[in-house]
């Protein structure tokens, strides 16, 4: 089989709702389904977000990933599984977009939401980077998306329908587990600042019990709450000593979903030197 050409490299597209970092995509070459995403910088009111609320269409994800197809060259899909971000049909779309162009594709369905998918689309595109195939490619991101998990504190739990005590002007705010399309609950807490540090600590502990797994990488998401998520991914910096943190804003899409003031942490761990020797 004849080397693969820098033309011909597999490209990897992911889906919007994966919040991959926006500089993280440029530096490695993942294209973003549908489009250039608009991500929540600053905290905006549910009402002000509520257009961008509905399915997305598969059309627009086939669209992305035949944008990138070319003739004798491969498209990886990174999909998430949150039942929000990508439509049923995207997959079956995206194959058929990218066959007609006479590229193969390959489907890599993570089961998962946020960077705990997007996680695997990086993993993917440093594989290819290091002269992986469509193949290796794909089963790097599957080893990062098998060690991937997600935690959040979400200010508007009732837009995920979560029920949420706001008695007496009381505002509870919730820490969940988010696997996919279900959001475990982990504790109610009332005050911010309380559930931010729970959110932390949390963490840590998760860290501390997968200690040895290989290197830790993680992304602070939020939705318009830069300061609190910047302080959260400097005080994982200095006291869990990560191989990687990036910090990630929610899409606009995804806001509609997880709430303004939401903060979060997704993460995998690399394999092992043993491991990584079989991609």
């Amino acid at each position: 089989m004849p080397a693969i050409t820098p033309a011909l490299r597999p490209r990897v597209v992911v889906d919007a709702d994966a919040c991959v970092p926006a500089e993280l995509r440029r530096a490695l070459g993942i294209v973003c389904a549908p489009g250039e995403p608009a991500v929540v910088t600053e905290r905006e009111a549910i009402r002000w977000l509520a257009p961008d609320a509905g399915p997305l269409p598969g059309s627009a994800i086939a669209g992305a990933c035949a944008a990138v197809a070319e003739p004798g060259g491969a498209v990886i899909y990174v999909r998430t599984g949150d039942g929000y971000g990508s439509p049923d049909d995207a997959g079956g779309a995206a194959r058929e977009a990218v066959e007609a162009r006479g590229a193969a594709f390959h489907l890599l369905a993570t089961g998962a939401a946020l960077m705990a998918a997007g996680w695997a689309a990086v993993c993917a595109a440093e594989a290819i980077g290091a002269g992986a195939g469509a193949e290796a490619a794909v089963a790097a991101g599957r080893r990062a998306a098998a060690a991937a998990g997600a935690i959040a504190m979400l200010e508007h739990p009732e837009l995920a329908g979560l029920v949420a005590d706001r008695g007496r002007g009381v505002t509870t705010r919730v820490l969940v587990r988010i696997e996919g399309a279900t959001l475990p609950l982990l504790a109610a807490v009332p005050r911010r600042e309380t559930a931010l540090a729970a959110l932390r600590d949390r963490f840590a502990a998760l860290v501390a019990a997968g200690g040895g797994a290989g290197a830790l990488r993680v992304a602070v998401h939020h939705a318009g709450s830069a300061a609190a998520a910047g302080a959260m991914a400097l005080w994982i910096e200095r006291h869990l000593a990560p191989a990687q943190t990036v910090v990630a804003p929610l899409t606009r899409h995804a806001a509609t979903r997880l709430g303004p003031g939401m903060v979060g942490l997704a993460w995998t761990w690399e394999p092992p030197p043993s491991d990584a020797r079989g991609v």
